[in-house]
């Protein structure tokens, strides 16, 4: 009956590692990840833009580079416009570049 266990504890874990390689984030996998992506954060509050501060202050990071996937990136800035500034009407634009291909744009806006 261990053996049982053991097999299925084993075969789970494969699977979610092979779920995993086709799914944008991979927060609890044992799934490699090597991409390399640089962005910069826009932010515009009410029409006008936010300072790096300004933007440091509201989020607690920078444009910048992940060694993840960038929907890291996209999944936190959406995560604190909906929990601590759902009121605010906000507009968030990240340009950003996966291993050296071409520049896109990623925008979010709120009311």
């Amino acid at each position: 009956m261990k053996k049982v266990y053991l097999i299925v504890f084993f075969l789970l874990q494969v699977l979610a590692i092979l779920s995993a390689q086709y799914q944008d984030t991979r927060y609890f996998a044992w799934a490699p990840f090597d991409q390399i992506t640089n962005y910069e954060i826009e932010v515009k509050k009410n029409g006008i833009y936010l300072t790096e501060d300004e933007v440091y202050s509201r989020y607690g990071f920078l444009s910048g580079r992940e060694n993840r996937s960038i929907y890291h990136v996209f999944d936190q800035l959406r995560q604190f416009e909906s929990t601590y500034f759902p009121g605010d009407s906000i507009e968030v634009e990240v340009t950003y570049s996966t291993n050296g291909k071409s520049p896109e744009k990623w925008i979010f806006k709120s009311n």
